[in-house]
């Protein structure tokens, strides 16, 4: 229709799939303390790498693959809330906006898809990561192209999607070669790490005789 406001009503969308999902999550489960500073030093970690080098290096970003990582190592929960948290933090700096829920779902789902890998393939390691990190640079953009599209586009069509798309495609190469140059250089030492790290913190309590 002529008149409608796609772009909020995208954006509006966007915010109510975001809040669904977080409390979806949270009340799957309830997290504990050492799940909750797991998150909350992740999340900043990886928000303080998006936020220092938005700017200045463009999509060459080293956070995509930790959001991956952190999902393959600790499941789909810690992962999702991660990732979510990661754009909210960073956009104080880089900018927040209408595009940010949108923005939290994708980076959420970097986290989850990074603990179905580990579900399907148990034995997979960080080529496999690799590989799927150098595709969610493309994904990424993609997702994004949507709501971009609904705001600035008119009309709504295919062609100007895909207008919308192409423009952004080189961006999307770089972020996409990005991530694939941060897993290939830090992806084996941080999955290790990680894993270290979830061992000394899966603390278990015997309960007395």
């Amino acid at each position: 229709m002529m008149g409608t406001n796609w772009g909020f009503y995208t954006t509006l969308a966007g915010i109510f799939s975001i809040a669904l999902l977080m409390f979806g999550m949270e009340k799957k489960r309830e997290l504990n303390a050492r799940q909750v500073s797991i998150i909350a030093m992740l999340a900043a970690l990886c928000a303080a790498g998006r936020a220092v080098t938005g700017v200045g290096m463009l999509f060459l970003q080293p956070t995509m693959f930790l959001v991956e990582i952190t999902g393959f190592v600790y499941g789909a929960r810690i992962g999702f809330f991660v990732g979510a948290m990661t754009p909210l933090i960073s956009n104080f700096f880089v900018g927040q906006g209408p595009w940010t829920p949108w923005q939290m779902i994708c980076w959420g789902m970097v986290g989850v898809s990074g603990a179905v890998v580990k579900v399907l393939f148990p034995g997979a390691g960080n080529k496999t990561l690799t590989v799927l990190c150098f595709f969610w640079g493309y994904l990424y953009g993609a997702i994004m192209d949507l709501w971009h599209w609904s705001v600035f586009m008119r009309p709504l069509t295919l062609k100007s999607y895909f207008i919308i798309w192409a423009a952004g495609f080189s961006f999307d190469s770089l972020r996409a070669v990005g991530n694939l140059l941060f897993c290939v250089a830090l992806g084996h030492q941080t999955i290790k790490m990680l894993g270290c790290f979830r061992k000394k913190m899966d603390v278990k309590y015997l309960e007395e005789l």
